[in-house]
């Protein structure tokens, strides 16, 4: 393949085509003629040797091979703004930067542990922060638009393409308003808690499968929750002001606990959840996100250490 004739403009050019289906939209978005954008884009299947759209009255569709080059195409862009970023960050005195996707499970200890950690130890580091769902988020870090994700380990095989390390086991804890009638109870049977409306996390997430197995081992069927959500303000507030019964992990449960806004029950749910840690992608490491990293870990093993006393309670 001459590769030798392949430009930036190309990949620009072909993505926005995929995009818009339309060989006319992309020439407009791009302010480009139509045939200057067909003439890129032939050049393009010369290069690879492959037809990438097939062409109809009604625009244009990827074929197998467009759709291979998609990705690849998004993650090139992408990596390459990356790196005009970073280099024009060194130049500007900082340390680089990093762009971090975050899980529900991360945001009450874990992530502002590291961050004020890193403003101390990195005060030039550039940290841009985004929340999102898994799917979501392992979407953006494949396509190169961040360079890691925080949250619980619980998504299967990711493949070769990404990594995975585990950091912390994050026990869970079931929550109720202070005021709620089983706030004091002592030890509340799963026969006493179906008696309440819950809210879990969407059916198929590993907390959820263990909070539906303890009420079957009780043989009691497992509540329908009124609200399925990992959103932990939202289960916060929602808890508070209401009758029902939410679960979320021990650092956030304990921390609102402290702050009067909730009360842990006096049950445990028993089996193994997925570590937290993170996922990046396999291959280069920029200096900017070892140095993130480093911060991930160190910020782990801290609430690691402070919760084996509250774990033997």
């Amino acid at each position: 393949m001459a590769f030798a004739a392949l430009r930036l403009r190309h990949f620009e050019v072909f993505l926005a085509v995929a995009r818009s289906g339309s060989m006319q939209n992309a020439a407009r978005s791009l302010r480009l003629t139509q045939p200057a954008v067909s003439k890129l884009i032939g050049e393009l299947e010369a290069i690879f040797g492959a037809r990438l759209f097939e062409r109809s009255r009604r625009g244009v569709a990827l074929t197998e091979c467009g759709k291979a080059l998609v990705a690849r195409g998004e993650l090139f862009l992408n990596d390459l703004a990356s790196a005009e970023e970073e280099v024009t960050a060194l130049a500007l005195g900082a340390t680089g930067r990093v762009r971090v996707g975050v899980l529900p499970v991360a945001e009450n200890r874990i992530l502002p542990i590291t961050l004020l950690s890193l403003i101390k130890a990195a005060p030039k580091l550039s940290i841009q922060i985004e929340a999102g769902t898994t799917a979501a988020l392992l979407n953006s870090l494949r396509r190169g638009e961040i360079e890691c994700v925080v949250g619980r380990l619980d998504h299967g095989d990711v493949g070769a393409d990404l990594r995975c390390e585990k950091l912390i086991q994050m026990p869970i804890k079931i929550v109720v308003a202070p005021e709620h009638p089983l706030a004091r109870a002592k030890r509340p049977t799963w026969r006493d808690l179906s008696g309440y409306p819950w809210v879990t996390p969407p059916l198929g997430a590993p907390v959820r499968t263990i909070i539906d197995n303890q009420f079957v081992n009780a043989g009691v069927a497992p509540p329908k929750p009124v609200i399925e959500s990992t959103a932990m303000r939202l289960l916060c507030e929602v808890v508070r002001g209401t009758d029902m019964i939410g679960v979320m992990a021990m650092d956030a449960a304990a921390d609102y606990a402290r702050l009067g806004l909730l009360s842990i029950l006096d049950r445990s749910l028993s089996g193994q959840l997925p570590h937290v840690g993170v996922i990046t992608r396999t291959g280069h490491v920029s200096a900017a996100l070892r140095t993130f990293l480093k911060a991930l870990r160190r910020a782990c093993e801290t609430i690691a250490a402070s919760s084996q006393p509250a774990l033997k309670r």
